[in-house]
């Protein structure tokens, strides 16, 4: 499906943080490439979504700003999206055989660092490795007395089949049970299936809102934590496209429009605003690749910072209402 007008309403509710892009990107890399009545080089970039979400697809759109800032001025991106979802496994499949130009994105680990190109600069600043809990609304009493690992063991979560998350929660003792789709996920966790469904920082209240969702709420105490990242990633044989990519995002990151993208869309804002008087549980992730850039703090937020902001908002807002 090329990009419609009810995609460029969707991005110009992030005008300010992607300029004058709309419906085009330019990078210069070879194949499927036509000439338009223009005189421009117009070559097709295929993503995993099916559809924006609301406000605005945080992924496509922060393609589109890294494109943009490496772009050529004889070139443009036509945005096609997928005409269904799948699974990661089967995103992942259809990557390693794509011939065109697809790009997925997902959580790295050393299978799929093996499998595709990635493209190593964190898209959520490591918040992905932040992880809060959907529950029942009428079951916060049964996790007021979760203080550590142990005691998270002793509940079942839920988690995706061919998700990261599964084997480093298994690996940490954790018990989970699985699904295909996060769809399936949310329906199983209706259906009281299993006690919790760990969810990012910027996907949680996030989701809830978009979902409507009546039945569950975000935990109020727990934040688990692991090291984490997640990429961009690409066919292997297309490096033109990952180095493309990648310098657009270091360009963005130079320039403060990365951080200017992350710290404003709804996705990251609904999530670190809420983030108060909550006690770690500390996983080890044995997945993540040895390359991934930890010691390089451009790529990496401050948690600490925000965390401490945010108690101080929520007892100034105590103070008030006494």
């Amino acid at each position: 499906m090329l990009v419609t007008q009810s995609y460029l309403t969707a991005v110009a509710l992030l005008r300010p943080f992607i300029g004058g892009m709309m419906c085009v990107l330019c990078m210069g890399i070879s194949g499927w490439s036509v000439a338009g009545e223009d005189d421009k080089i117009h070559i097709a970039i295929q993503v995993q979504a099916t559809q924006l979400e609301e406000p605005a697809d945080y992924f496509t759109s922060l393609l589109l700003l890294a494109l943009n800032a490496s772009k050529a001025d004889n070139e443009v991106i036509d945005i096609e999206f997928s005409e269904r979802d799948y699974s990661q496994a089967r995103w992942i499949h259809l990557a390693q055989n794509d011939t065109r130009n697809l790009v997925i994105w997902t959580m790295t680990d050393k299978e799929r660092e093996q499998q595709l190109r990635p493209v190593r600069v964190p898209l959520f600043k490591g918040l992905f490795g932040y992880r809060v809990f959907l529950i029942r609304a009428d079951e916060q009493e049964r996790f007021n007395q979760i203080k550590t690992l142990d005691d998270l063991a002793q509940l079942l979560g839920g988690q995706g089949t061919h998700w990261p998350d599964t084997p480093i929660m298994q690996h940490n003792g954790l018990r989970v049970t699985t699904a295909e789709t996060t769809e399936s996920l949310f329906r199983m966790m209706n259906a009281k299936r299993f006690d919790y469904f760990p969810r990012g920082i910027s996907e949680a209240w996030f989701e809830l809102a978009q979902r409507r969702e009546k039945n569950l709420v975000v935990e109020e105490n727990i934040l688990l934590y692991y090291p984490a990242a997640l990429y961009f990633f690409v066919n292997k044989k297309n490096e033109a496209l990952a180095k493309r990519i990648e310098r657009g995002l270091e360009t963005l990151i130079d320039n403060g429009k990365f951080d200017e993208f992350f710290y404003n869309h709804p996705r990251i804002s609904s999530g670190l605003e809420r983030l108060t008087n909550r006690h770690i549980i500390y996983l080890e992730n044995p997945l993540l690749p040895s390359e991934t850039p930890l010691a390089n703090p451009r790529y990496w937020i401050n948690l600490t910072s925000f965390t401490a902001t945010a108690n101080q908002s929520a007892a100034a807002s105590q103070v008030t209402a006494q």
